[in-house]
């Protein structure tokens, strides 16, 4: 009998998702039920099975509908393993779930019941073999006893049982706390949020207790640093501004630090930020109720502010309460960079990419807290691939600066951006230099990881999504290459799609589309799609093909009807066979002239005008439509999304003249003049 030495923290950071949906890859091998009975958990850590499991024997297991479960043979080596998850009346009947090769020559299968029953867990040897040679399964049902994150006892859903507070604490009349502990061995205590408000924000203990104690302490008597979270706005060109309501720290010990970034070393604002008893960091600390309000407006070009909060061990106070909202600015996110996964690039292999970043989107992508990425992103550039042939592919990421830091994470295969799941390699190591795959056994690492994972085995047509992120706050760049034996497949289209362009038309109000191929072969049609939040997709046109040719074709469309904010594009080319391949997504912003504005249109009018204006949360707002003796025509209340809006405006009826059109928003008044002819 083999000895087991394996913590279940080095189990856990190798459970992956990588199942396969190819149905004839399933094993059915079944040779006998061993071990006899079946098997219940609600443990959402792995336990142990057996220890000595053959390969064709399958166990019978226990399962809840709705409920994540994971069986791994992960961290056992006797033999090269496959996993095979079927249900019925036996083993080999109502296919489940199959894996192979998710570490190293191991399997895992992380499967969401979708009945309550049991199942049966077959294991085999690669291909499909018996083998008497002993393996370990361990399963956990990931989804059991979860908690919420919330350890302040002043909190309606407080929960003793809970082990890390990810600032998901529930207050009346808070929408966010700040977290007291960070995860994966990290100061970040809580997944990026992508909010425009307004919402209240304040310290652990709410607005009636006081926050906590031996937040960021790692020990007396030196002080490394506070637990931080970060706020970045969900609307492009637009910046985090946060008031502050109230503040008060016990006087020079307990400090919040406000920086315009996201990231913990993001450069701290200089406003009421004063030396502290901590080596003579700077922060916001004791009494600060006679100057408040006073406010911060991020500056950066993400857009985003973090708040780092430092707490010793002796006495507290009632801490702090803040508004934050988005408000207009230049230089903010525009919302159609590679920063967010619905806007990602299309990599081949062979060449080298350099890239950069300008922040973490305007969508808080692929964040699990506690695990890796842990926090979610910082400074990201999301990509895909596909794999054209089968084989090994290894990644570098090379800075330009040899100093700055350099995270990554690869999710797949065949995975969509609402759909990520767990990453299949991931690290955040806070090394400097290169960092990659191909270099280490491990699938995934914490902060105190060399940087370096296992190659990964891919299959032809798989298709993969990875987001490369910046943690140094003044990264310059880097370049990303690929090796190992599998090719890329560098073709985005079947056609040889040379350009692809939209641009905004503001005299007109609409995005002129347009594209390029260099040539064609059975292409019966284009399908142009819009979209306003990279997920949900509609088809706006529809354009012909060229059939086959070896001329450049030029295609042209408008958009007469684009949204106000950032608008997603992309193409669905159609063969004649009826095989449809998309195109990368191309993004199109349409509020940096008119975000904080009123506009009408048009105007001067005859009938109708479209009144275009900006409120910055989800509300009911006024409109008011004034004639020029002061006397109100129209006064109608207006259901209003964050961000832009549109509402007509029926002027029939009405005299010529000269009007005045309000919009009342619960932070601002629109006003616009409008002439009836």
């Amino acid at each position: 009998m083999k000895t087991k030495n394996l913590l279940i923290q080095t189990l856990l950071a190798l459970i992956v998702l990588l199942q396969s949906t190819t149905l004839h890859s399933q094993c059915a091998n079944c040779s006998a039920n061993y071990p006899a009975g079946t098997f219940s958990t609600t443990s959402n850590t792995l336990t142990t099975v057996n220890t000595c499991i053959y390969g064709g024997e399958y166990a019978v297991y226990n399962v809840t509908a709705g409920e994540t479960y994971t069986w791994t043979t992960c961290g056992d080596t006797d033999f090269d393993t496959q996993l095979t998850l079927w249900t019925g009346a036996s083993c080999g009947t109502g296919f489940l779930a199959y894996n192979d090769d998710a570490c190293g020559l191991q399997s895992t299968i992380t499967w969401v019941a979708t009945f309550t029953g049991t199942v049966n867990l077959l294991v085999s040897r690669y291909n499909c073999a018996n083998q008497s040679t002993c393996m370990t399964v361990q399963w956990a049902c990931t989804s059991c006893g979860a908690v919420p994150g919330c350890t302040n006892p002043a909190a309606s859903n407080y929960n003793p049982a809970a082990t890390i507070d990810d600032g998901s604490c529930v207050f009346p009349g808070v929408d966010y706390v700040h977290p007291t502990v960070g995860g994966a061995g990290e100061f970040v205590g809580a997944c990026m949020v992508n909010d425009c408000g307004p919402f209240r924000y304040t310290d652990n203990g709410g607005l009636a207790a006081n926050y906590s104690t031996n937040i960021g302490i790692t020990g007396p008597p030196t002080h490394y640093g506070g637990i931080y979270r970060v706020f970045c706005p969900e609307t492009a060109g637009m910046c985090m501004q946060a008031t502050f309501n109230s503040f008060r720290t016990f006087n020079n010990r307990d400090y919040l630090q406000v920086k315009s970034g996201p990231t913990q070393n993001s450069p701290d604002f200089a406003l009421n930020h004063a030396p502290t008893a901590w080596g003579g960091i700077n922060g916001m600390w004791g009494n600060l109720n006679g100057v408040t309000p006073f406010s911060f407006t991020s500056t950066d070009a993400s857009g985003c502010l973090t708040f780092r909060f430092h707490s010793d061990a002796a006495s507290t106070h009632t801490g702090w309460d803040a508004t934050l909202q988005c408000v207009p600015c230049a230089g903010g996110p525009s919302g159609t960079d590679n920063n967010d996964c619905q806007t990602l690039t299309a990599l081949c292999a062979g060449t080298a990419l350099p890239g950069n970043s300008s922040g973490p989107g305007l969508v808080s992508d692929g964040c699990v807290f506690g695990q890796c990425p842990a926090g979610g992103e910082n400074f990201s550039n999301w990509y895909t691939f596909q794999a054209q042939t089968t084989g090994t592919l290894n990644i570098t990421i090379t800075p330009t600066t040899p100093s700055d830091d350099y995270d990554f994470a690869i999710y797949g295969p065949n995975v969509t951006c609402s759909t990520l799941g767990n990453p299949v390699r991931c690290s955040d190591a806070a090394t400097t230099g290169a960092t990659g795959m191909g270099g280490d056994v491990d699938l995934t690492e914490p902060a105190a990881g060399n940087g370096q994972l296992a190659t990964m085995n891919v299959v032809a047509g798989q298709q993969y999504i990875m987001v490369v992120d910046e943690w140094t706050a003044t990264g310059s760049g880097y370049t990303l290459t690929f090796g190992g034996t599998a090719s890329l497949d560098c073709v985005v289209l079947p056609v040889e799609l040379a350009e692809f362009n939209a641009e905004y038309v503001p005299s007109e109000d609409i995005v002129d589309i347009f594209w390029r191929t260099e040539s064609e072969r059975d292409n019966d049609r284009f399908e142009v799609e819009r979209s306003t939040d990279g997920i949900n997709w509609e088809i706006i046109h529809v354009v012909k093909g060229a059939g086959t040719t070896t001329y450049e074709t030029q295609y042209y469309v408008a958009d007469p009807n684009p949204f106000l904010g950032v608008n997603y594009y992309r193409l669905n080319q159609w063969d004649t066979d009826g095989n449809g391949k998309y195109s990368e997504v191309i993004a199109v912003n349409i509020l940096d002239n008119v975000y904080d504005m009123l506009t009408v249109f048009p105007n001067p009018t005859k009938e109708s005008v479209e009144v275009i204006f900006n409120s910055y949360s989800k509300e009911q707002v006024m409109m008011t439509l004034t004639n020029s003796s002061g006397k109100v025509i129209v006064n109608t209340p207006i259901d209003a999304v964050s961000g832009g809006n549109r509402f007509n405006l029926d002027l029939n009826g009405q005299s010529a003249g000269v009007y005045i059109v309000s919009i009342i928003t619960r932070d601002k008044v629109y006003r616009e003049r409008l002439i009836k002819e």
